[in-house]
């Protein structure tokens, strides 16, 4: 077995090999990456992304109204201010998460390119995602999940993630949580031969476009105009890249596009409009929702009237 230097030294050949392109094509010095060159060599349009994900279920989800939020936010707003307040309802997406709009593009990508498996690394909402959409393509899965801590405890939630991907049907390797995790999946990776879906492949970020198309969509169905802004969950950065670039195709450019931290505070400092909120994790699990802890007067006094889908 290859020792995690030399396995790391040659993380730049396995990648290429598993996902079929060399990401220091698109290098430009030292600082410098041609993200949008990347982008549009992935080969699917956006009519190309909604076909395939609705092959397996994923997509077109609920834009629901909250329409008692909504009326809170008028009530307590100064005049002419108090946004309409719309939910985008990515439970509804097999597995559970917006994460299968991820997913569906690169298990798609790797059945139609040979392989016989996708390998993934995750801490599991993204795995399930993978696993279930690799079990409708016919595809191994292998889920390589970071679960125990340097005591060697595992985190309750992380490991009912691992037993869904497992209930999907994936094989899944659970490790510590450190570097150790992405050695792993390369050795998995070279051992197996199986695609590379990572969750920021640039398969995995053009899967989300679909969710900012969507939004645009049905906000202008249901109001006969844009939204004002939109507030998108943000960890890694993949959701509010692939969201803000649906809305852009969308023709949505005048749309404020708000990246909100789960348990941070959010400031946005735009000319017409400010949006200041304290955010919490969802109050309805069901549903992908941001709600700010404790009084919603200051956000609301602040929103000019308008509609606002989060």
């Amino acid at each position: 077995m290859p020792s995690y230097t030399d396995i790391i030294a040659r993380k730049g050949e396995i990648t290429a090999k598993a996902l079929g392109f060399d990401y220091a094509r698109y290098e430009q010095g030292g600082l410098a990456f041609d993200y949008e060159g990347m982008m549009n060599n992935t080969g699917y349009t956006l009519d190309d992304i909604r076909r395939i994900q609705l092959e397996t279920g994923v997509g077109a989800t609920p834009l629901l109204e909250l329409r008692n939020i909504t009326r809170l936010a008028r009530k307590l707003a100064g005049g002419g201010k108090g946004a309409r307040i719309f939910i985008k309802d990515e439970a509804a997406n097999p597995s559970g998460s917006f994460k299968a709009r991820r997913a569906a593009i690169s298990v798609y990508h790797a059945q139609q390119h040979g392989f016989a498996g996708v390998v993934a690394a995750t801490s599991g909402n993204y795995g399930a995602a993978v696993a279930s959409q690799a079990a409708m393509r016919g595809l191994k899965a292998i889920i390589v999940q970071e679960v125990y801590d340097s005591k060697n405890q595992g985190q309750p939630e992380i490991l009912e993630k691992g037993r869904a991907c497992e209930a999907y049907g994936a094989e899944v390797l659970q490790l510590t949580v450190g570097p150790e995790l992405f050695a792993v999946f390369l050795q998995v990776l070279e051992s197996t031969g199986y695609f590379n879906a990572s969750l920021y492949t640039p398969y995995g970020i053009a899967g989300i476009e679909t969710l900012g198309l969507e939004v645009v969509e049905g906000v202008r169905q249901q109001t006969g105009r844009d939204p004002d802004a939109v507030v998108i969950t943000h960890a890694g950065g993949g959701n509010v890249t692939g969201t803000a670039r649906g809305m852009k195709k969308a023709g949505a450019l005048a749309t404020l596009v708000i990246g909100a931290s789960l348990t941070s505070r959010v400031s946005i400092w735009p000319a017409t409009m400010t949006l200041t909120a304290s955010l919490s994790p969802p109050v309805i699990p069901a549903l992908r929702c941001l709600l700010p802890r404790g009084p919603i007067g200051p956000m609301c006094r602040a929103m000019p009237l308008g509609r606002c889908a989060t």
